[in-house]
């Protein structure tokens, strides 16, 4: 009977060891292709995980002395410290992702081996070093799983809590089957034959649920990334069709403001500063240009939000206004002309001359702009 359990405990410690070792070959595969955090520190965890069942399995196949089975119970308690203390920071980020683990890796490395050292070669009994290692680990994924539940980032994230705490307990269980070894009395091979395969069903589920949350978290930021894309293209879009000098639209949004105005109708109001050559000539082009810049702030002061102000070029300007009339037009450009007379700043005096047009709704908006634009040079002609 004895012989049958030590061959079920070799054969489940193969069972683990080969599931863990292909675990931690898609493990690696993710690391590659998805660049996320918890992902490495995952990846790192079935790493630790592999060389701990390593040293099992190397302890149950090979012919090795009294104190290399020391040296393996040493791989293991590091291995398997290593990887419960990695699952939970990997956890830890994937709840707080903006937060980094707070993890040194000096000091982690410090902890895993001194912890291992100390309870590897110094326990008198193999089976005290392994349960005060299983009790460890067990607690550390306990509370990790706690935490998990307690503040889920999704539905996804309540799985990867529940494994941890089944494979926390799994580790605690391990303990107190371990208990009689306190007082020194011998375990008998039911202690090997349960754990191995409760242990790796537990730890089949830990990956799974670590797979579901890198998949979920994987699409949270594909989402994010099309949505900064979008944003992206929407400045761009901005910046190609303003005038950096005055901040409003250049000529590229033109077609687009008359197009939107076709069927709602519009005034078309055009607005080019007097003798401007002149200004560039007497006081300098920053002169000039501070002048654009004044003119262009007047009109998107006058004129609503909705309305289209357009730097045409040079010192020409053009305000798409939907639904406004004539009268109301005239209003807001008369308001500028009276800004204009009480400027104190040093912004060199200049006028302006204006036309207007009106669009009806279904009109030709090339038409009104045309007619702006005439009546805006037949003023200047009679000044």
């Amino acid at each position: 009977m004895q012989e049958f359990a030590a061959i079920l405990n070799r054969l489940s410690i193969a069972v683990q060891f080969a599931m863990v070792m292909c675990l931690l070959g898609y493990f690696l595969l993710l690391w590659r292709m998805v660049k996320l955090r918890e992902v490495r520190l995952w990846t790192l965890a079935w790493l630790a995980d592999a060389v701990a069942l390593a040293a099992v399995f190397i302890h149950a196949y090979a012919a090795i002395p009294p104190f290399g089975h020391r040296i393996s119970l040493v791989l293991y308690l590091a291995g398997k410290a290593a990887f419960a203390i990695l699952i939970v920071a990997g956890a830890r980020l994937h709840l707080r992702p903006g937060v980094e683990p707070r993890i040194s890796l000096p000091i982690f490395t410090i902890f895993i081996f001194g912890w291992s050292l100390v309870l590897g070669l110094a326990v008198p009994n193999l089976w005290q070093g392994q349960l005060a290692e299983s009790a460890l680990v067990g607690l550390v994924l306990l509370g990790g799983g706690i935490t998990v539940l307690r503040h889920p980032r999704s539905s996804v994230s309540r799985w990867l809590g529940w494994a941890m705490l089944v494979e926390g307990v799994v580790f605690l269980n391990s303990a107190a089957l371990l208990a009689p070894a306190l007082w020194g009395n011998k375990l008998g091979f039911n202690y090997f034959n349960y754990s191995s395969f409760i242990d790796s069903l537990a730890e089949l589920m830990l990956a799974l649920a670590c797979i579901a949350v890198i998949a979920d978290r994987r699409e949270e930021l594909l989402h994010y990334a099309n949505r900064e894309l979008l944003q992206s293209q929407q400045r761009l879009s901005r910046l190609v069709d303003t005038d950096p000098l005055t901040n409003v639209s250049n000529r590229r949004g033109l077609r687009k403001a008359m197009n939107s105005v076709i069927e709602t109708g519009s005034s078309f109001i055009f607005v080019d500063i007097n003798n401007f050559k002149q200004i560039n000539d007497l006081f300098g082009h920053q002169a000039g240009d501070t002048t654009l810049q004044r003119l262009a702030n007047l009109i998107v002061e006058q004129f609503r939000p909705e309305d289209h102000v357009i730097r045409l070029g040079g010192d020409e300007f053009l305000v798409i206004a939907p639904g406004m009339d004539q009268q109301s037009a005239r209003a807001r450009v008369a308001a500028i002309r009276e800004s204009l007379k009480h400027m104190t700043d040093d912004c060199p005096p200049f006028s302006i001359a204006a036309g207007i047009a009106e669009l009806s709704p279904g009109g030709d908006p090339a038409s009104a702009l045309e007619e702006a634009d005439r009546r805006m040079f037949a003023e200047k002609r009679g000044r």
